[in-house]
């Protein structure tokens, strides 16, 4: 069916669209691809599940929806905005991208596989694939926290083999118009054509391409299926046997030679009934999602879902040099997690844990989902020993990533080098895996009572210095530490940083700046942080200047004030192009965000991948990159796509820009999908690289991510 290509985030340089199938799509907006039903049925089955779970009464419109999304943002969108009023922690867009990533990648992975896409007339085969993958998800649904993920890559495989069979068998022409109830049992009760009997007629002309399949079968209502092979060699198509079609498909020429039967598009060779199939797989996607959901209970499909299926993860370094800072750093977690607890609080994790270490041991963890004992714990907490040095940090992170659910957030305090640094590779692979994000609050040699720095032969130093980082490395930061300081600066930093959030700009290094960024119309709130892990910083007023569109020096409000960080904010900032500057010199990063909770159902959100081609796809079809890229590879594009933009795309550009802001390259748009999706050609680099796409849309705006 679509083969379908859907956004996949790339670790580590950031921070789809036709196939032999349904086409697979850039995203939602595109409704009748593969991403496009997958997100309908997961945003109706989200909004059913709220009903039942929570009470909620507003999504009404969402859960009783009938036939094909029209607007998948809208539903996004009222669906976040009840969460909220709910007090429910969402990870929703993340399901969504997952199981459609995995969805889609079938295209790329499993495209030789007549099961994956009930080609061939393997309808026995692709039914007990579905079966085994659907076993798959309540398998692993029971098993560690870690494991959603491979639940929710089970899922989406198996709905693409499912909505492939609406698109690549002759369902719809057998005038069927409800799904088939035996299709994900592993067994297929319906008759089918066997291998001798021929299906199809020669067609060579438009005028019969849509009745190419014999009279015979659709009368003795026999299911069959489209042959389809994109190389001459291999290529054993039985005769008479109907082809799947299109360009690619040289299994067109042999008999029966032409058209093909399968209803990927609107322009296929049987694109007439493209509508109708889709509506049927959307329908059969979403029971299936109902019988996950009765099969495993409302707590295990909410955790599918994204509800609740974070923990907040506190690591603090317990020996005796930690003495003169211990009540800062308390005082630091209990603001956490006290946050957390706020009737509006954006973040609430599922649990938490507490995870102390010190040289020469580490644990026992605390897991609890009662935020109260955590903070009495924490309280309770003191600090002794450490003759040397170097700490076992690293233990103590690893322990609590080992348990802590997906998309979690770790703060860690310490005033030592890493003692085992040896483990920083397994740590950072775990924290990517779970996409979890580590903040580490580093009390500085500049101040007495901090541990002097050692050599990395010793001691991997945690204060930032080094850049593979595991705070850096995962999207965290690595923020010093000042006691003498009030501690509610240091805590307002560390929730600004619970809330998810749009990057315009980010600059590392210790030159000078003067960088330009553009705003638009759409961004209620400017939200600016300097931080440094080392430097300690001066006044505000040397720190950054800013000029708006209209030539104006610009004061941003700051909002928490400390030794090695600065916040600011922004409210109401005009649209159009602004500019940052600053004379100082000294190691520190420059962040320019937007928070996606301060309008979060008119805010523009953009998502930006590097993408490669679909050899058994037309009209210049990519999937998601599934490997790290080399240097100077150019057969890749970069993919945009946004949500609620202001007006029609007019024009665009990529910037392939340094860790310190300057630019390495500049791509142009190359195509614009009908729904947004942009396209440029890229040619990669050989250093690290941030992706910044500039929009300039058909009013005169421009828009910056």
């Amino acid at each position: 069916m679509y083969r379908s290509v859907l956004l996949f985030t790339l670790v580590g340089l950031l921070l789809l669209t036709r196939s032999h199938c349904f086409d697979s799509g850039f995203s939602g907006q595109e409704k009748t691809t593969h991403f496009g039903l997958t997100e309908c049925a997961l945003l109706r089955i989200t909004a059913s599940y709220l009903k039942s779970a929570y009470g909620s009464t507003d999504l009404d419109n969402i859960a009783g929806g009938t036939g094909l999304c029209d607007d998948v943002e809208t539903m996004f969108n009222q669906i976040q905005q009840e969460t909220r009023r709910l007090g429910i922690n969402s990870k929703l867009r993340s399901v969504i991208d997952q199981v459609c990533t995995s969805n889609v990648l079938v295209n790329l992975e499993e495209f030789t596989s007549p099961s994956s896409h009930f080609d061939n007339e393997a309808f026995i085969e692709g039914s007990i694939l579905i079966a085994n993958r659907l076993a798959d998800v309540q398998t692993n649904l029971m098993r560690d926290s870690l494991s959603v993920f491979d639940a929710r890559q089970s899922f989406g495989q198996a709905m693409h083999t499912l909505q492939d069979f609406y698109a690549h068998s002759n369902w719809v022409e057998l005038g069927r118009r409800i799904p088939n109830p035996n299709i994900s049992k592993g067994q297929m009760f319906d008759l089918y054509a066997p291998e001798g009997f021929a299906t199809c007629s020669n067609c060579t002309q438009q005028n019969c391409a849509e009745n190419n399949i014999l009279p015979e079968i659709l009368r003795g209502q026999y299911l069959t299926s489209g042959y389809f092979n994109i190389y001459h060699t291999g290529s054993s198509k039985p005769k008479g046997k109907c082809s799947h079609g299109g360009p690619f498909d040289v299994t067109t020429e042999t008999d029966a030679i032409g058209f093909g039967i399968n209803k990927d598009n609107e322009n296929s060779d049987h694109g007439s009934y493209h509508i109708i199939a889709a509506k049927i797989a959307l329908d059969a996607t979403v029971q299936q999602l109902e019988s996950l959901w009765s099969t495993v209970g409302n707590d295990t499909f909410g955790r599918f879902l994204g509800f609740h299926s974070s923990s907040l993860v506190i690591a603090i370094d317990t020996t005796g040099s930690m003495g003169p800072v211990i009540k800062l750093v308390k005082e630091l977690a209990i603001a956490i997690i006290e946050f957390t607890r706020e009737e509006n609080a954006f973040f609430r994790p599922s649990n938490y844990i507490f995870s102390p270490f010190n040289d020469p041991g580490w644990g026992p963890l605390t897991i609890t989902t009662d935020a109260q004992y955590l903070i009495d714990t924490i309280k309770n907490l003191t600090v002794s020993g450490g003759g040397d040095t170097p700490e076992l940090y690293y233990h103590g992170v690893n322990e609590a990533l080992q348990v802590c659910e997906p998309n979690s957030i770790v703060y860690t305090f310490t005033d030592a080098p890493a003692k085992d640094y040896y483990l920083q590779p397994k740590v950072l692979a775990r924290a990517i895996e779970l996409k979890s994000k580590v903040f580490s609050f580093y009390v500085s040699s500049t101040f007495p009572f901090g541990k002097h720095r050692r050599r990395r032969n010793v001691g991997e130093i945690l204060d930032g210095s080094v850049d593979d980082d595991l705070a850096t490395a995962t999207g965290g930061a690595t923020i010093g530490l000042n006691p003498s300081r009030d501690s509610n600066a240091t805590a307002a930093f560390a929730i600004r940083n619970l809330f998810p959030k749009q990057t315009l700009l980010a600059i590392t290094g210790s030159d000078a700046i003067n960088r330009t960024f553009a705003i638009d119309a759409n961004i209620s709130r400017m939200q600016i942080d300097l931080t440094s892990s080392s430097s300690v910083l001066t006044s505000t007023s040397d720190s950054l200047h800013l000029i708006d569109p209209d030539g104006v020096s610009i004061t941003p409000v700051l909002t928490a004030d400390g030794t090695y960080f600065q916040l600011y904010t922004i409210e109401n900032p005009r649209a159009g192009l602004w500019q940052i500057s600053s004379s100082q010199s000294f190691s520190r990063t420059i962040e320019i965000t937007i928070p996606e909770t301060s309008n979060s159902s008119t805010l523009t959100t953009c998502r930006t991948v590097l993408s490669q081609p679909i050899k058994r796809e037309s009209n210049n079809s990519y999937g998601p990159l599934l490997t790290a890229p080399t240097v100077n590879q150019a057969d890749l594009v970069i993919v945009t796509s946004c949500k609620n933009l202001r007006s029609s795309i007019q024009s665009a550009t990529v910037e392939l820009v340094n860790k310190v802001g300057q630019v390495i390259s500049v791509s142009h748009a190359s195509n614009v999908t009908e729904t947004g999706s942009i396209i440029f050609p890229v040619q990669i680099p050989n250093t690290d690289f941030r992706m910044v796409t500039k929009i300039k849309l058909i009013d005169g705006s421009i828009v910056q991510r």
